[in-house]
């Protein structure tokens, strides 16, 4: 990829492109973005137009659409198909690649998917990925629904454990669906994300707040931080963060509820709990969309440590983001 790039959004994900492709070496000259309120600003030192000021500055840029969510991403497209402007696809220029499982993997993930929409979502992610057509891709689910399914029964005693709760937009979403819980623990390791979640919850009781990342093992480790939602563990910084393993603290109540969205560390962190899922069966929901063999990879290891779970797959936008596979108790499936 050898011409210049204009992202087109000016969200997280573009945030997430910009970083990638400049570690690539990859030149971004702008943002373009609809939205007025962005267009006196600069996001890491790269200027926001507007697209029609954005497409007279860089005539000969390619674009990339870096916001994944519909109807939002469809009407991008249009747009820019009425604009005449040419477009390079947002997975090129990711760390989420293609990546197609092997077929032992598909094979074994087939017979454990617990209901036929699984299979569907399943199915047509290999097609993408196999074939990336936007158009030809089957409509996501309701983003609103991103974590609690509606066929998942909920419990009085709750206990909700959010390994990545961000700004607590999640937990949030959490206590609008369900008034009775146990309790929430939060784990969030961005001090600037810890700030405003402490600030979106601080009156809250039942409410504990940890600031570390979640982990196979107790450890300090090199941690990136952005003070957004692309926060991650890495091996090139020279921060680091407490990493704490789940199935290694002291519960005064078990967790019943897992959600992990953590920026490609969720191996580790299920292997971490494995003691966990293999004796009390809590909810799994578990971001898959953060590397790509996690579509194949996150299944199978769940299965290996408890087979008596019900696998669930969902996919909350477009291409190959906001994946989640959810592992259930059959008990709590409705």
């Amino acid at each position: 990829m050898s011409e210049t790039l204009v992202l087109f959004g000016a969200g997280s994900t573009g945030l997430t492109a910009l970083r990638y492709l400049r570690d690539k070496g990859i030149e971004v000259v702008a943002f373009a973005d609809n939205n007025p309120k962005k267009q006196t600003i600069q996001i890491d030192g790269i200027p926001v137009f507007q697209p029609e000021i954005c497409a007279g500055k860089f005539p000969d840029a390619a674009w990339v659409v870096c916001v994944i969510s519909r109807p939002a991403a469809t009407e991008l497209r249009a747009q820019l198909k009425a604009m005449g402007i040419k477009t390079r696809p947002v997975w090129e220029c990711l760390p989420v690649c293609h990546g197609l499982p092997p077929v032992h993997a598909i094979d074994t993930i087939h017979g454990i998917l617990g209901d036929s929409e699984s299979e569907q979502v399943f199915f047509d992610q290999r097609r993408y990925r196999n074939s990336p057509n936007l158009d030809m891709q089957d409509p996501p689910s309701d983003i609103k629904d991103i974590y609690f399914p509606d066929f998942i029964a909920h419990r009085e005693d709750e206990h909700y454990i959010d390994c990545g709760a961000a700004d607590g937009d999640t937990i949030k979403e959490f206590q609008s669906r369900w008034d009775r819980y146990a309790q929430i623990t939060a784990f969030e390791p961005d001090p600037k994300n810890m700030q405003k979640l402490q600030q979106a919850t601080w009156m809250q009781d039942k409410m504990i707040r940890i600031e570390g990342a979640v982990s196979d093992r107790f450890q300090r480790q090199s941690f990136a931080a952005a003070g957004d939602y692309s926060s991650h563990l890495t091996l090139s910084s020279a921060d680091t963060v407490q990493c704490y393993c789940l199935g290694e603290l002291r519960w005064a109540q078990l967790p019943t509820y897992i959600k992990m969205d953590i920026e490609g560390s969720e191996l580790e962190a299920l292997w971490g709990a494995r003691r966990i899922l293999k004796e009390h069966s809590p909810v799994l929901a578990i971001c898959a969309y953060h590397t790509s063999d996690h579509l194949w990879q996150i299944p199978l290891l769940i299965h290996a440590i408890q087979p008596e779970y019900r696998l669930f797959l969902r996919r909350y936008a477009e291409g190959a983001f906001e994946i989640v596979w959810y592992a259930v108790p059959p008990e709590r499936v409705k």
